[in-house]
């Protein structure tokens, strides 16, 4: 329902007391809800249809031109709507404050999340990964469910509608950028509206600040699962070069995390799936400028030792072959000069039986632990989470209301609360935008 079509309305304005109808006519008529949700991103839609559900007169402000922009962008426009590992103890899920208890997640749970979507018509599917997925495998069917959603419970949108600020007491007023609704007014407001990523669809950061006039502290941003920058002088000769292997984050000499699956060089620095898993400690650590490395294992199905007898009997099957050309075949092409290289080894025509012991280890070791120093990561424009956000030692776990400011909110990415990639921020999304709305109805 657009609400310019019903402020149009012939009856509309009879609905309204006798001072509201001047005001109205003097062009200054403050549009009031009972609730208020600031972002019509995955955790803010979910919150109006279940607040909606209990009865509650919600509304939905959002800055862009329509709802779920973000949730397009997911899944590589399949849009992961979850994952089938998400279960207590919620090891996927950080925040910086120790602790903070992701309740939410057993509030609306994975079993939970799947029935509701069923019950709006979208049945999901899992890939084998665990990862799950909308039946039709794409973005938009999981906008346009929600949005038909929105339409069928007639829940007022208000697009193109910028927050500029927020001033609580009795009740809230929120003031926008839009000439046309310049003023609401609520008894109660829930800030969804996304974190620092993707801010063309509307994620731009703006809900920190309106956070932060509220009272609230926001915990250092950083963006998360991101692809790594590389500080390494031959990164466009590996640019594109594909391989599954495993991939270590090393943060002040400590290994910290360790992930497998395909490796992407690019030309300034590194990505697949297994960077963008231990990306947001990567990111985190060269923000606090701590020594950042990441080694690669170029031949995962080898041990140490097994791959020191299959070089050992590989150069000597081809003794007289020049190294470059012994390694065709056993790694890929574009990587064998910078590998050598990397081991010392200049001459790349020498001959297999030429190789000393020390380069035949240093081959060994570079192919199983072949180190890099991590610098920092793409922007805010590339992630796909904000890793940081409005501290959670001021939220109330059990609720997601502020421990400062009564009757205001959040859910969603504005928290400092990520998850790993795969699902796991769209599931907090869900879940959060659950747990406010049954918490505010549980407390009308």
């Amino acid at each position: 329902m657009k609400i310019s079509r019903f402020l149009e309305n012939k009856y509309f304005i009879f609905s309204l007391t006798r001072n509201e109808q001047f005001s109205y006519m003097k062009g200054v008529f403050n549009l009031h809800h009972d609730l208020i949700i600031v972002g019509g991103g995955a955790s803010g839609l979910i919150a109006a249809i279940t607040a909606k559900d209990f009865g509650i007169d919600v509304a939905i402000v959002e800055s862009t031109d329509r709802i779920g922009k973000k949730i397009l962008t997911t899944g590589n426009g399949r849009c992961n709507i979850s994952n089938n590992c998400i279960k207590p103890p919620f090891i996927n899920y950080h925040s910086s404050n120790s602790d903070f208890h992701f309740t939410a997640l057993d509030k609306l749970s994975l079993e939970d999340t799947k029935n509701f979507f069923l019950s709006l018509g979208l049945p999901i599917v899992a890939l084998p990964t665990g990862k799950l997925y909308p039946q039709s495998l794409q973005a938009s069917s999981v906008v346009d469910i929600l949005k038909m959603a929105i339409e069928d419970r007639n829940i007022p949108l208000y697009t193109n509608c910028k927050i500029k600020d927020i001033h609580s007491g009795k009740k809230f007023k929120l003031s926008t950028t839009n000439e046309e609704y310049k003023l609401f007014t609520a008894n109660k407001v829930i800030l969804a509206c996304g974190g620092k990523t993707a801010p063309k669809t509307g994620s731009d950061g703006t809900g920190y600040n309106i956070a932060k006039s509220l009272g609230h502290s926001i915990t250092s941003l950083v963006p998360g699962i991101v692809q790594l920058k590389l500080d390494y002088p031959h990164l466009k000769a590996l640019s594109g070069v594909k391989f599954d292997g495993y991939v270590t984050l090393i943060i002040n000499d400590e290994v910290v995390k360790k992930d497998f699956g395909e490796i992407l060089f690019t030309d300034y620095g590194i990505s697949g799936p297994p960077i963008l898993q231990i990306s947001a400690l990567a990111s985190q650590s060269t923000f606090n400028k701590k020594k950042t490395e990441v080694v690669v294992d170029l031949l995962p199905s080898y041990s140490k030792e097994d791959l020191e007898d299959f070089l050992e009997c590989h150069f000597a099957l081809l003794s007289h072959r020049p190294i470059i050309n012994a390694l065709v075949g056993v790694i890929n092409k574009k990587i064998i000069p910078i590998l050598l290289k990397e081991c010392g080894i200049t001459n790349l025509q020498m001959p297999c039986y030429e190789l000393s012991w020390k380069e035949k280890m240093k081959l060994v070791n570079t192919l199983k632990s072949w180190k890099f120093i991590c610098t920092g990561t793409n922007d805010f424009n590339q992630a796909q989470v904000t890793v940081g956000g409005v501290n959670t030692k001021d939220v109330d776990c059990d609720t997601l209301e502020s421990k400062l400011v009564p009757n205001l909110y959040f859910c969603g990415e504005i928290l400092d609360v990520h998850g790993d990639c795969g699902g796991f921020n769209l599931q907090w999304a869900w879940s959060s935008g659950y747990t406010v709305a049954t918490s505010i109805a549980e407390n009308k």
